[in-house]
């Protein structure tokens, strides 16, 4: 009898296994996620609902992943999405590499007032944190911060070869997760927020970080790094989180 409650519990922990992973597949929705909203903005195998900004190069998709390729002549390669996104849970999952200096920058536009043609937004940081420092606001621009504004509150973070970055956008209320921890949040509708502007590189932007509406764009600086399992769900405003 021993035997078999044994036999039964390894075949129920084995099964169990088995579900978890195929619920955990790269690049496809639940059941349940595609009811309650969510779609990919990345479908594993092509660059379908991105623009390359420098036209071409920079990437490639292997094995489901969207990969960014190092460079060294210092001109920025980024991607973009089509689509226009306001009130949203994003969730992107990412792999870092020796350097890797990159960034996820939601709510982009290319309408500010004197920088016209330029696809500029706020930014959630990837960084290894090892092997690349900034020689200056480096607590500004660390993995997971909003860039060069607000530094990520990591304390309770355990990062893996695979990291899970969500961003929430809820009108003017804002929120970085890594790893399933908060780590940033922030209303930019504040005066506080506007004194953070003042005090960053980006001062001289008007109404910077206030669009209604913007892209999701994904950075390639010249460092490698892999993105994959990209997925966005509209919230209602005023949603709960």
């Amino acid at each position: 009898m021993a035997s078999c409650k044994f036999y039964l519990a390894l075949l129920t922990f084995c099964f169990s296994s088995i579900n978890g992973l195929y619920a955990q597949s790269a690049n496809v929705l639940t059941k349940s996620e595609r009811q309650n909203g969510w779609h990919l903005l990345f479908d594993g195998k092509t660059f379908n609902g991105w623009k390359n900004l420098a036209g071409s190069g920079g990437w490639e998709i292997k094995d489901g992943e969207i990969m960014a390729l190092p460079f060294t002549d210092h001109k920025q390669r980024d991607i973009i999405t089509n689509d226009l996104f306001g009130n949203f849970e994003l969730v992107i999952e990412f792999k870092i590499s020796k350097a890797t200096n990159s960034g996820i920058k939601y709510l982009v536009t290319s309408t500010y007032p004197g920088y016209e043609g330029n696809f500029l937004g706020l930014e959630y940081q990837i960084l290894d944190e090892e092997n690349f420092k900034y020689p200056e606001r480096g607590v500004l621009r660390s993995m997971a911060s909003l860039y060069d504004l607000i530094p990520a509150n990591k304390k309770n973070v355990v990062l893996k070869k695979w990291n899970i970055a969500k961003i929430i956008v809820n009108e003017n209320h804002i929120e970085h997760w890594l790893n399933g921890i908060k780590v940033v949040e922030y209303d930019r509708s504040t005066k506080d927020f506007k004194t953070l502007v003042e005090d960053s590189k980006y001062k001289k932007m008007e109404n910077f970080g206030r669009a209604v509406k913007g892209h999701i764009l994904l950075q390639n600086e010249g460092t490698p790094m892999s993105f994959r399992s990209i997925k966005i769900k509209p919230l209602l405003i005023n949603a709960k989180k």
